[in-house]
């Protein structure tokens, strides 16, 4: 992150216990996160998170969907506009820790986002299941024009993985442990504005094709400058 960057949301997920109701914004703008879900699903506390010492959280498991009784969860923030940015650069990402077998075609794995493909729109996912490569995707008022940037090589490797994205004047980037491992232009006028859209992070929310993240995260926070 940019240290010249206003922090705006931070889950950092070291006080959370099991099973997780909130979660603390640690930005001290008060942006709390709540669990939500259906069909039993849950967010699990994880202990310890990626530096060895704190928490993290974790997702319901892969599921074969019948009648759409797969657990789901996710955690919902406030549909605040401070979180967005408009042409403004902002970066946002998360810890992730996930393993192949943890990625399925049938679900989108949605690590973090605010607004939808109808919407304007900023997300970062592992859509990708067989490379387990993450991408970010940028989207203007009503769905598009929209970009998306994935990275060259996957994250799912049951290791804990720093993934970025970060949208500057000009260009969107991916980021995987401090590394630009991809990056796409981005027209200077985009508006990024999904006005009315809730903050969620690990699926789109808890209905059913949620694109369902399986795996765990980490410090999911959101800047803007």
């Amino acid at each position: 992150m940019p240290r010249s960057a206003e922090l705006r949301l931070h889950w950092r997920f070291d006080e959370v216990t099991d099973p997780v109701t909130e979660v603390a914004d640690a930005s001290g703008e008060g942006r709390t996160g709540t669990a939500i879900a259906s069909s039993g699903g849950r967010v699990e506390a994880v202990r310890p998170g990626h530096d060895g010492v704190g928490g993290a959280v974790r997702f319901p498991a892969v599921c074969i969907e019948v009648d759409g009784r797969c657990p789901r969860a996710a955690i919902q923030g406030p549909a605040d506009p401070a979180l967005d940015p408009g042409t403004a650069p902002f970066t946002f990402g998360v810890r992730v820790r996930v393993e192949r077998a943890e990625l399925t075609p049938a679900h989108g794995s949605n690590l973090m986002q605010k607004g939808s493909s109808l919407t304007s729109q900023w997300k970062l996912q592992i859509d990708d299941a067989r490379g387990g490569r993450p991408s970010c995707v940028v989207r203007a008022a009503g769905g598009a024009p929209f970009t998306l940037v994935r990275a060259r090589a996957g994250v799912a490797d049951g290791r804990w993985h720093e993934v970025v994205c970060r949208r500057t004047a000009g260009e969107l980037q991916i980021l995987v442990d401090g590394e630009v491992v991809g990056a796409a232009a981005v027209a200077p006028g985009l508006v990024v504005a999904p006005a009315g859209m809730p903050v969620v992070a690990g699926a789109a929310n808890a209905a059913i094709r949620n694109d369902q993240f399986h795996g765990e995260l980490d410090e999911v926070f959101f800047a803007v400058g």
